[in-house]
């Protein structure tokens, strides 16, 4: 009954009883559910919080937003709380103990390592080598596909400096004025151009001229003006 019983209110739930029954993750799928995590904890707290998933989610996706059933605020907090199960404290706060208890329920439905992992890359954009190199028919045709993305995205205005600057600005989300690593990666999201981490360092160096690691708004204006493939 301890064993099971994991709210000690001297009852076994379906879900405590399922619970119960799981094994831990294997290797493989603990090692994809570390790197998951830490794509999130991005400031390394031990906790993800809605302003760790605010960075990476674009609530303007979702249906419910769309259609104005649910605030951003209110789907922000949904989806902290779908990651606390039985055992969570419902804090506002994701520890690694609760994401990991997350995975290891939905763990057991998936029979296959490597279905684990694939499934993983593709909902994170994390990659189970790291050491795997991008080609560099790859990274061009990723950098024409978000140019073309972002031309679309400012109506083609990239000769109206007004016009990019409040592109710019959309996308500087703690409005320093320079684009980051994890802020090309939101507006790779925002775009709806799915890629896995190890591809932003050889996408950020086609914006970044001067190589001080981000992205000014002057060479983010060269980027969209000038096709560095053409």
């Amino acid at each position: 009954m301890k064993f099971y019983d994991i709210d000690n209110d001297g009852n076994i739930t379906y879900e405590e009883f399922l619970r119960g029954l799981r094994e831990p993750l294997t290797a493989r799928r603990l090692n994809m559910v570390k790197k998951a995590f830490a794509l999130m904890d991005r400031n390394e707290t031990g906790d993800v919080t809605v302003e760790d998933i605010e960075r990476i989610y674009d609530v303007t996706q979702n249906q419910d937003f769309i259609d104005g059933r649910l605030t951003k605020e209110q789907i922000l907090g949904a989806f902290l709380n779908s990651f606390e199960g039985v055992k969570g404290n419902r804090d506002g706060r994701i520890s690694f103990n609760e994401w990991q208890d997350y995975y290891t329920d939905l763990s057991m439905s998936v029979t296959e390592d490597e279905y684990f992992v694939r499934m993983m890359e593709a909902v994170w954009g994390i990659v189970e080598d790291d050491s795997a190199t991008v080609t560099k028919s790859e990274i061009e045709h990723l950098t024409k596909t978000m140019r073309h993305k972002l031309l679309d995205f400012s109506k083609h205005a990239v000769q109206d400096e007004y016009v990019l600057r409040a592109v710019f600005r959309d996308f500087d989300m703690n409005k320093n004025g320079v684009l980051t690593a994890d802020e090309l990666s939101a507006m790779l999201v925002k775009l709806q151009i799915s890629v896995d981490r190890r591809y932003l360092n050889a996408l950020l160096s086609k914006f970044d001229r001067n190589g001080d690691g981000v992205i000014d708004f002057e060479e983010f204006q060269e980027f969209l003006i000038k096709d560095p493939y053409h």
